[in-house]
């Protein structure tokens, strides 16, 4: 089922604190597809934390990017999955074996493999002491993911736009580094919101575009008028 271009974004609340984290999702949960919620706001807030922003009834793109053995990654996840977030992501390069022990579990959420983070580039990778461009290291998780039986793929636009034909019509291509204007910031493989979607992107995770914008919604719906406007 195709989104609608408001569906198609999700807004990264990188807050660390509950009570502006609500508010701020208070304010924005008109004009935007589903909420994503990482690292920063759940090693302070937890379980219940996640739990809070339920009542906005809104998908949850829960960003904990599960990487370790199977065992506990599996354990983990159970705890995770009880949440009923709509996504939850896992690092494709723990393995197939680790992947499919989170399939395995599931339930209703869908889970997203990550492949290469957008802050890193094939210059990383030498330096990883790994000779291969970031587009063949991405197309290589790629197949371990989808053998692995994720449900979609965190990956710029970039790569997208090669994967897109080499995936099944409804794999999900999750895609952050979203920028709407050249700024500096600590991410190196980025793309504009229209770019994204016409390279492939199902989803587009935004956040500092949204949460450091002196007026949130009138950005959100400035965006979602220009894909409108383009067939998206």
């Amino acid at each position: 089922m195709k989104l609608s271009s408001k569906n198609k974004i999700f807004c990264a609340l990188d807050f660390t604190e509950l009570k502006q984290t609500c508010e701020f999702v208070e304010r924005i949960k008109e004009n935007v597809g589903g909420i994503k919620v990482g690292l920063e706001f759940f090693f302070k807030n937890g379980i219940k934390g996640v739990e809070s922003l339920k009542k906005y009834n809104l998908p949850i793109f829960l960003d904990l990017k599960l990487n370790d053995i199977p065992n506990t990654v599996s354990r983990a996840a159970r705890n995770l999955l009880e949440l009923e977030p709509e996504y939850l992501t896992a690092h494709l390069n723990g393995g197939i074996d680790m992947i499919r022990s989170l399939v395995d579990i599931k339930l209703k959420t869908k889970i997203i493999g990550v492949s290469l983070l957008t802050s890193l580039n094939d210059n990383d990778l030498k330096k990883f002491g790994l000779k291969i461009s970031s587009k063949s290291y991405v197309e290589k998780l790629s197949k371990i993911g989808y053998e692995g039986g994720v449900d979609g793929m965190v990956s710029s636009s970039i790569e997208v736009k090669d994967l897109k034909n080499k995936m099944p019509k409804d794999f999900i291509f999750v895609t952050p580094g979203i920028q709407l204007s050249d700024t500096n910031n600590d991410q190196k493989r980025t793309s504009s919101p229209l770019e994204a979607i016409k390279n492939g992107s199902s989803i587009l995770i935004i956040g500092r575009a949204i949460t450091n914008s002196s007026n949130p919604n009138q950005t959100l719906k400035k965006i979602i008028s220009q894909l409108e406007e383009n067939g998206n």
